[in-house]
């Protein structure tokens, strides 16, 4: 699988917060904020989680989640949001083991 770990395709969280904080620093008082500014926060999904997104970028959660696309029935899943099978047993069965998954920024080519 071919990762891709600039910004060619998809812009990172601190480029479409600069994008806000300029539109911010322009905008008059009580103005919508305009679509490309919600899709430049969309695509951020799911590289970040729907509460750092709107945490980040000062968004209502309720509204973004109302921007975020979501794969139509029938269509493939986007890579981070696949099922991963692990590939191992536990060492005995009076054992346990533990797996510690954390949440990564990386993009998978198409």
């Amino acid at each position: 699988m071919e990762l891709i770990t600039s910004s060619e395709k998809h812009p990172s969280l601190e480029e479409v917060q600069a994008q806000f904080e300029q539109w911010r620093r322009s905008r008059g008082k009580r103005q919508a904020i305009p679509a490309s500014l919600w899709a430049a926060a969309s695509s951020l999904y799911p590289s970040y989680s729907l509460h750092r997104i709107s945490k980040t970028l000062g968004l209502n959660h309720t509204k973004l989640k109302h921007h975020i696309k979501r794969p139509s029935p029938g269509l493939p899943m986007e890579a981070a949001e696949a099922f991963i099978e692990l590939g191992f047993a536990s060492p005995s069965p009076d054992r346990q083991c533990v797996v510690d998954m954390r949440h990564c920024n990386i993009h998978s080519a198409p």
